[in-house]
């Protein structure tokens, strides 16, 4: 894989396999380079959480997979039609137009909820240009399928604005801005889970549910990222590749965001070899570190500050869900006031 990109970018003229996959979308090669470099420098918060679930677990070693383990064991049963109330009082911040649409989807029959023989695992949204999108989930009444539901309601409303306002040419939306909008949704459905939850044991496993997504979906994201960008340098330096030099690559890039607060983790030196978008789709992963990066700034500049600032915040949103795919990702989200050209959204 490393040295097939190597071969297409250097047949195409870029001057690297990075630069070879980015030049699609325009995005600047900085922005890869910023989003590793300020997710590693600061990782600080992502030691001290493990080394406080350290101490609240009472391990006297603790191992990358003791980071899945809840901190407390708790009964949470969430039926389909409470959290679809909830998804739709989520999104009163974004006017009652988009929150009818929302309600539409579920009375109208978007969803095709629950398992079924034969169905495909997992969740996506569809968009069909001329019609509603359509929603496929296999929701089994946990919270993480509650938090996939509003995640994939994110993805429907982007396209729902997408294709109300743009021609077939430019409705479909880069990757790079697509999470954005399911990554926001979440975090609105956060809010107002917490604000209805009373139960201590209910609200730690919510914070711990916010926590994990960012230690999964921001930190773990860019430490992958920076896995694939050294492994390819790697290649493009003329080095030979081996399992010994991808282990060795993929141990320095552990240690230094997690530090000392893994135990063991040259355990961990083959796990590069079992995630498959570095097989399927190479740098595809740093997008889900940017959309999470982004998401987070949105959703503190929609919550804090003067009331002006909030619903100019909210309308440069959903003018940026409008946009479909009618510029690159990189002007779209500065429009919206997130510039990826700084590290202003990673360092938030």
């Amino acid at each position: 894989v490393l040295q097939k990109d190597w071969f297409t970018a250097r047949s195409r003229r870029y001057g690297s396999a990075l630069e070879a996959k980015l030049d699609d979308d325009n995005i600047p090669v900085a922005v890869v380079e910023n989003l590793i470099d300020t997710a590693r420098s600061g990782s600080g918060p992502l030691q001290r959480y493990q080394r406080l679930r350290r101490k609240t677990l009472g391990l006297e070693r603790y191992r990358y997979f003791d980071a899945y383990l809840p901190l407390v064991e708790i009964e949470w049963v969430l039926p389909f039609d409470a959290v679809g109330r909830l998804i739709i009082d989520s999104v009163a911040i974004f006017g009652d137009e988009y929150q009818r649409t929302v309600e539409r989807s579920f009375k109208e029959r978007w969803i095709d909820v629950y398992e079924n023989e034969g169905k495909r695992s997992g969740a996506f949204s569809a968009g069909v240009y001329g019609v509603h999108p359509y929603m496929l989930l296999n929701y089994a009444d946990t919270l993480n399928d509650a938090f996939t539901v509003a995640h994939e309601m994110g993805h429907t409303m982007h396209t729902v604005l997408s294709h109300e306002s743009q021609p077939f040419a430019t409705s479909d939306y880069s990757i790079f801005v697509a999470e954005v909008a399911s990554m926001a949704n979440e975090s609105f459905f956060l809010d107002r889970l917490l604000v209805e939850e009373t139960d201590p044991a209910r609200r730690v496993t919510l914070l711990q549910h916010a926590i994990d997504d960012i230690a999964a979906g921001f930190y773990r994201q860019a430490m992958f990222a920076d896995f694939e960008l050294r492994a390819h340098r790697i290649v493009e330096s003329d080095r030979p590749i081996t399992a010994e030099v991808l282990q060795e690559t993929y141990l320095e890039v552990l240690g230094s965001f997690f530090a000392d607060s893994l135990d063991d983790q040259p355990w961990y030196r083959n796990t590069w070899a079992r995630i498959p978008h570095f097989y399927g789709s190479p740098y595809y992963v740093f997008q889900y570190a940017t959309s999470k990066a982004a998401a987070v700034l949105i959703h503190r500049r929609m919550t804090e500050g003067d009331g002006g600032e909030r619903s100019a915040t909210v309308e440069a949103y959903l003018e940026l869900l409008r946009s479909g795919g009618n510029d690159h990702p990189i002007s779209q989200l500065q429009k919206a006031g997130i510039d990826f050209t700084t590290t202003e959204p990673t360092e938030a």
